[in-house]
Parts: C-alpha cells; sequence; structure tokens
C-alpha cells in the first residue's frame, strides 16, 4: 500500500497518542470487571443484548430479569451494548462477554481521541493541532469530574461509559459533516452518508449526546450557509442568484446528514414516542445543575485550555476577511464578556440571554472568518450550555417580552440537562488545540526568517515548547491512571476480584442460583454506598449480576432510571418498595403483603433494622442463609411471579422474550404475569391467539423516589390472561414490531445507494460535479 508522507504521519501521531491512552488502562484486562457504579447493568445488558436478543434479530428485546421487566435498549445506551456484541461476534466467540466488555471499555475511552483527531483534521488545525486535540480527549486531569465531565474517571468509577462512547461518535460525525459541506458535487453527499450512519450511531450510544449532536450540526449548516452571502460582494439579489445553486447543495447535505440519521433510527424512535410517556416517564434522572452550570463546564476544562481556547477564537478574528476584523474582535470580546458576567452572575434571571447571545456573536466571528472553526465550535458550546443548566435558562425577559424556550425546545421537560455539556467539554479541547497549532505555525514562520544558526535554536526552542506543552498537559494523568503499572506502587483501576468483600456477594448470589425456583423474585437490597467504601467492597450495584450469574430473576440492585417501576426495584438509597426503610420496619407485615402482590418470595438485606424485624414475625418471614452482615430471608407461603387465580400452574419456563407456561383448570380462569404490561407481548395457548389484558397491584399509591420526593397516584400495570379450561401451555412472545422498521430499511437503502453514486461518477466519462464551495475555505489555512 503506497501511503503518503502526510498520511504516514498522521497516523503516526495518532497511534502514538493511542499507545499512551491504551498503556493507562491496560490493567483493565486483569482478571474480575470493573465494578464501578453502572458497571454491572451495563455488563447485564450487554449480555442479553448479545446472547438472546441479536440471535433473534432484534435489538429492543424484553429483559424478564430486572425492574419487573423491561425493554432497556429502548430507553438506555444500545448502542454501547450493540458494541460489545459486535465485539465478541467479531471473535467468533472467542472472547467472552467480559472480555468484549471490557474490550467495549478500551474502545470507548479511546473513541473521542480519534473523533477529535479528525474533527481537528476537517476543521483545519492541522496535525499539531489533531494530535494536541486527541490528547486533551484522553487525558485525566485533577479538574474532571467523576460525574458530570465523561472522561476515564467517569468511564471507571460510575461506569457511565455510554456517555463518552457517544460523545466519540458526535465528534466523528461532525467531522464528516463539515467536510461533507466543504466539499463538492456527489462527493459532499458521500461523507454526508457518513455524517448520518455516525449521527445514528451516537444518538443509540447516549440520546442526550444525540440531541446536542443535531443541535450542532444544525448551526453548523447555518454558519456554512451565511458564510456564502458574506463572500459575495455584489448586492443581495445577485449574490443569492449567484448561490443558489449551492445552498440548493449545502440544503441536500444537511438533510442527507440529519434526515438519514433519523431514518435509520426510525425503528427505535417510533416504539420510543409510543412507550415513553407512559412507561419511562418518572421525574428522576435530569442531572439538573443549574445556572453554576457555566462556572463548573469552564472549571472542568482548566486553566491551560481555557487560555488556549481563547486564543484559537481570537485566531478566528485575526484571520477575518479585509474590513471585518474590528467586527470580529468586538463580536468575540463581547461574548467572552458574557460569558464572564455568567459565571460571576449566574442566578440574575439573565443566564439563557447571554448565552443565546454569545452563541450568536461567535457565530458571526465565524461567518466573517478566514478560520471559522474555533469559533462554530465556540458558538456551539454557548449554545449546549443553555440546555445544560436547565429550565432556569429557558426563561427570560427581552425588553418587554418574555421568552420562553421550553416551548420550541422539544420535550426539553424531558432532557438529562448537563448532559448536553458533555459534548461541549470536548468540542472545547478541539477548539483550544487549534489555538496551539496557530501558536506553534506563527513560531515556525518567525524562525524561518532567520539566519541559518539562528534558525537551528529557534527550531530548538520551539520543539522544545511544544514538548513541554505536552508535558504539562500530560503531567498529573501519570498519577491518576496505571501508566506506570506494575512499576507504581498502587493500582489505580481495580476490578472486584481485588476487594475483600466481593466473595461474600458471589456466595449470595451462588446460593440463590442453587436454591430459588425460577418462579419467583429475589429482593436485594443494594450494596452501593452504604456498604461500598472502594476498600472493602466497590461502590457498585454489584447484585443487578444476579440475573446474569444465576438466571433468575430479581429486583434491587439497578441504576436509577426513569422506568415505572424504578420506585419498587431501585434498593439504593434510604427507601425499599418505594417506602421508608425506617416505615417498613416497624411494619414487617407490610413487607409480607407487598412481597405478595409482587411475586417476591426471597430477601436479601443488611439493614440491620429490617432484619430484626423480620425475624420478629417468623409467621411470615423465615431466615434460610446468611453471609454477614447479608441475611436471606423466605416469605412464609411462595409468592410466583405467574399465578393462575383459579388454577393450578405446572410449569413455568421464562427467557428473554418468551413466557412458557404449562397450566391445568377445570373452568375458564384468569393467569396474572407479574411483568409490566407493555407493547408488543402476544398471547398464545395451543398455538391460538388471545387477548391480552393488564391488572395494577394493590401496592401503596403513595411511593417514595430516592432524591425526587413522592409521587402520588402511583400505579403499575402488569399482564393479565383469560384462558380456556384444561391442560394447555401459555405462551407469551414480545416482538416490538411497528412501521418504524420499514422506514428505517428505506433509509439504509437510501444511504447506500447515494454512497454509490460518487463512484458511479468516477466511472463514468466526463461526469459533472457539483459547485466548488470557492468562498468557504474547506480547511484553515494554519498548519
Amino acid at each position: 500500500m503506497n501511503l503518503g508522507r502526510d498520511t504516514l504521519l498522521e497516523l503516526t501521531a495518532l497511534l502514538a497518542v493511542l499507545a499512551f491512552a491504551l498503556l493507562s488502562v491496560k490493567t483493565f484486562f486483569r482478571e474480575g470487571i470493573p465494578p464501578g457504579w453502572d458497571h454491572p447493568p451495563h455488563l447485564v445488558c450487554s449480555y442479553l443484548t448479545s446472547e438472546f436478543f441479536l440471535p433473534q434479530l432484534t435489538v429492543l428485546g424484553w429483559d424478564p430479569y430486572n425492574n419487573f421487566g423491561w425493554v432497556f435498549n429502548q430507553f438506555y445506551n444500545p448502542g454501547a451494548y450493540l458494541l460489545v456484541a459486535v465485539i465478541r461476534y467479531a471473535s467468533f466467540k472467542l472472547l467472552d462477554v467480559v472480555s468484549s466488555y471490557k474490550l467495549a471499555l478500551i474502545v470507548t475511552y479511546v473513541l473521542p481521541a480519534i473523533g477529535a483527531f479528525y474533527l481537528a483534521k476537517a476543521i483545519g488545525g492541522g496535525l499539531p493541532a489533531a494530535a494536541l486535540a486527541a490528547l486533551f480527549s484522553v487525558v485525566v486531569t485533577p479538574y474532571e469530574s467523576e460525574w458530570l465531565d465523561a472522561g476515564l474517571k467517569q468511564l471507571y468509577y460510575i461506569g457511565m461509559w455510554p456517555e463518552r462512547l457517544g460523545i466519540g461518535f458526535a465528534l466523528l460525525a461532525l467531522a464528516a459533516e463539515w467536510s461533507a459541506l466543504s466539499g463538492r458535487g456527489w462527493e459532499r453527499l458521500r461523507m454526508a452518508t457518513i455524517s448520518a450512519f455516525l449521527c445514528a450511531t451516537a444518538i443509540l450510544s447516549h440520546l442526550m449526546t444525540g440531541i446536542a449532536l443535531l443541535m450542532t450540526e444544525t448551526l453548523v449548516a447555518v454558519v456554512f450557509a451565511v458564510r456564502r452571502f458574506a463572500a459575495q460582494e455584489s448586492g443581495l439579489r445577485a449574490g443569492i442568484a449567484n448561490e443558489l445553486p449551492g445552498l440548493a447543495w449545502d440544503a441536500a447535505t444537511f438533510a442527507v446528514a440529519v434526515g438519514g440519521a433519523l431514518g435509520l433510527l426510525a425503528f427505535w424512535v417510533v416504539p420510543l414516542s409510543q412507550a415513553n410517556w407512559t412507561y419511562h416517564n418518572l421525574p428522576t434522572i435530569t442531572w439538573y445543575v443549574g445556572p453554576w452550570g457555566v462556572n463548573t463546564f469552564l472549571g472542568s476544562l482548566g486553566p491551560l485550555v481555557t487560555a488556549l481556547f481563547v486564543i484559537s477564537v481570537a485566531v478566528s478574528c485575526v484571520s477575518a476577511k479585509r474590513g471585518f476584523a474590528p467586527v470580529t474582535a468586538t463580536a468575540a470580546v463581547s461574548a467572552f464578556l458574557m460569558w464572564a458576567v455568567s459565571t460571576a452572575s449566574p442566578l440574575d434571571g439573565y443566564l439563557g440571554l447571554r448565552l443565546i447571545l454569545a452563541s450568536t456573536l461567535l457565530a458571526l466571528v465565524a461567518v466573517f472568518s478566514g478560520r471559522p472553526g474555533a469559533a462554530t465550535l465556540a458558538s456551539a458550546i454557548s449554545m449546549l450550555l443553555v440546555i445544560a443548566t436547565g429550565p432556569d435558562s429557558f426563561r427570560f425577559r427581552v425588553l418587554w417580552w418574555g421568552v420562553d424556550l421550553s416551548k420550541v425546545l422539544p420535550f426539553s421537560e424531558s432532557y438529562a440537562y448537563y448532559k448536553f455539556a458533555g459534548l461541549a467539554r470536548y468540542m472545547a479541547f478541539t477548539a483550544a488545540a487549534l489555538g496551539t497549532s496557530s501558536l506553534l505555525a506563527k513560531a515556525f514562520s518567525l524562525v524561518r526568517g532567520l539566519k541559518s544558526s539562528e534558525a537551528q535554536l529557534g527550531y530548538v526552542g520551539v520543539g522544545v515548547a511544544a514538548l513541554l506543552l505536552v508535558a504539562v498537559v500530560a503531567a498529573q494523568h501519570f498519577q491518576l491512571t496505571d501508566f506506570y503499572y506494575p512499576y507504581s506502587e498502587s493500582l489505580i483501576f481495580k476490578m472486584d476480584t481485588d476487594f475483600p468483600g466481593t466473595p461474600k456477594l458471589v456466595r449470595i448470589m451462588e446460593w440463590v442460583r442453587e436454591n430459588v425456583p425460577e418462579n419467583t423474585y429475589v429482593f436485594y437490597q443494594d450494596t452501593l454506598w452504604k456498604l461500598g467504601d472502594w476498600s472493602y467492597l466497590p461502590v457498585s450495584h454489584y447484585f443487578y449480576l444476579s440475573s446474569m450469574l444465576t438466571g433468575k430473576p430479581q429486583v434491587g440492585g439497578g441504576f436509577g432510571t426513569r422506568y415505572i417501576t424504578h420506585p419498587l426495584a431501585n434498593t439504593e438509597a434510604d427507601h425499599l418498595l418505594g417506602q421508608p426503610i425506617s416505615w417498613l420496619a416497624q411494619r414487617p407485615e407490610r413487607v409480607y403483603d407487598i412481597a405478595r402482590e409482587l411475586g417476591v418470595s426471597y430477601f436479601v438485606i443488611f439493614d440491620q433494622s429490617l432484619i430484626a424485624a423480620l425475624r420478629s414475625r417468623p409467621d411470615l418471614f423465615v431466615e434460610v442463609y446468611a453471609e454477614p452482615p447479608f441475611h436471606v430471608f423466605k416469605t412464609s407461603t411462595f409468592n410466583s411471579i405467574v399465578e393462575a387465580v383459579d388454577g393450578e400452574i405446572v410449569q413455568v419456563g421464562i427467557e428473554p422474550n418468551v413466557f412458557a407456561v404449562k397450566y391445568r383448570a377445570a373452568n375458564f380462569t384468569t393467569i396474572r404475569i407479574r411483568q409490566v404490561f407493555y407493547p408488543g407481548w402476544r398471547a398464545f395457548v395451543d398455538d391460538r391467539e388471545i387477548p391480552l389484558g393488564s391488572y395494577n397491584p394493590d401496592v401503596p399509591s403513595y411511593v417514595w423516589v430516592p432524591g425526587d420526593g413522592v409521587i402520588a397516584n402511583y400505579r403499575v400495570p402488569f399482564i393479565e390472561v383469560q384462558v380456556p379450561p384444561g391442560d394447555h401451555v401459555l405462551v407469551l412472545k414480545y416482538r416490538a414490531s411497528t412501521w418504524g422498521d420499514s422506514a428505517s430499511v428505506t433509509a439504509l437503502a437510501a444511504l447506500l445507494f447515494l454512497n454509490l453514486v460518487p463512484v458511479a461518477q468516477k466511472l463514468t466519462p466526463g461526469r459533472l460535479n457539483g459547485p466548488v464551495n470557492a468562498s468557504i475555505p474547506a480547511r484553515d489555512s494554519a498548519r
């Protein structure tokens, strides 16, 4: 293969950054699983997607083992779980699920570096900027938040790695869109199709990042369109006439990139729109930081990146077209003043207005600049911070008029607000790298003008300065990762096997596997931060692994969700079954009653007050196993998941997407399945379809949601089926099928066709291309 010199340099630089990153996380491949907060749930979801759903040619499969049944891929991160499955199948199943999961984490860690590298290249930063953007994206700093910044700390400690995965795909999608809008003819549509695939993958990986990407792509397309008119020296009418073909190509490019992505996702979006408001609408997990989010965002960048970011925008101003430099300089200074006022006075009620004006002014800089990349990204960042700071930024006054952005932002009440800042942070890294590239380019240009001996010293000085910059960027990374392992004295990224308390949890789940029947739930009290201390036990939803290790349905141990059963299934705080533990400890009979309604026969708990309460009622609960501080109790009656109101359940088989129930009844009877009644279920008795119904279990109508107060009039629909008498087999099958499936197939075919058109054009003599974007530089000139 004949690679050019520039290509080899690019690959060498990128591979050097990736090698640096991989050396920092090599300990991920030690024995065990990453234990942080959400890793166990993500591993289970990856396992079910890989081993059950994809072999059935579906992504939206039913998980009967957790949360009283749910379609987790409908609401959370199917792109991440598909990545694990793709890795597993690409290895021809030589890699087990855990190894595939770890490799997916590695891919997720380095993907934003690859995305930032090519985004910096696309917007004209040159090789130094691209390499530094990649380095910024993998370096761990003390300024990085474990919860908010989608960095390596969040990936390992919190386990919310799908957001970082989405950011990586989003950066690549932006690079492809920029290249498409900067291109010519049918070739730009090929890049637009690539952007569409990457955008769809970003949305599937993390919905909030995907929405942020769509907003950013729209802004980029608008900036490109306005730049066309700004480049015209003729009148408005003549300018429109001259640029109309180019605008048509721009519109087509944008439509393919964004419309194609949404078309590919129709199979997922359509059923989401049908189920979200009924089954996934609890007021939880909003990621609301509030107006202080601007300070949080800028603090996460650190002083060096912030300074380089400002320099990058200043370079955009300096490179403005003749006569427009004062305009761009004034606009940029005004924008940064608005940011400064926002950090100093975020609670004055005008934060949203200032951020919107700053975004507009920075877009104006991009319109008139010869190097629009940094200013465009800065404009997008300001726009995303409006969303990231939440509803308080949506409402403000402009003179006599009140403005409420929530009325024009689709579904804004359901946003996870600060998650919009994740993509903004990595765009800031990319923009900051452009400033560094400009400084280095200017330094080299000055050195070239020196005499030979002075030039040699100058080149050495510039090289040393560049190395010092890299050293400053990466200095603290070595102490915060396992880069020096095994030569360092400490191990940063421990696996679950490194914690002495983990074997207790495993032994409990092994006991459940051997002793608990399939047709009932095991209720786990989540260890998380109550027992987890990163010393004896990790801070982890570790018991969520029970469904994968035992094959038995369980309740508890899961991460917080907006799903309808969240109040009953989440056990991480001081509430169980939606009630305060202190209240339940005084009323063990209520625990028994609720358990009977929900089909729970076994409790694994460690709260001492609740243990004493259950022991005080041997007529209701029997202690059957202990692994202190954990105690396992069994209810005096067997509470089944599948129950015949008047008849006998002979046998029950529970698998993802399928319930098989062999029953015996003398008369027509009702069979109740304590799983959520959800669109997509169908029921068959001896291969003859029968109608499905629902009922509401008798659970408290007032439930506590950790961190969000009380929900009144709470109800959960479970499945109910009227069946005929006799000995029969009732089979419930789940399959999500909507018109969105056909729309996705159509979109895929259309994008593949558009991707093949440039190839056909190249093979056709005398082919015609679309207009050249002569007035819009495809790349900045700084190298």
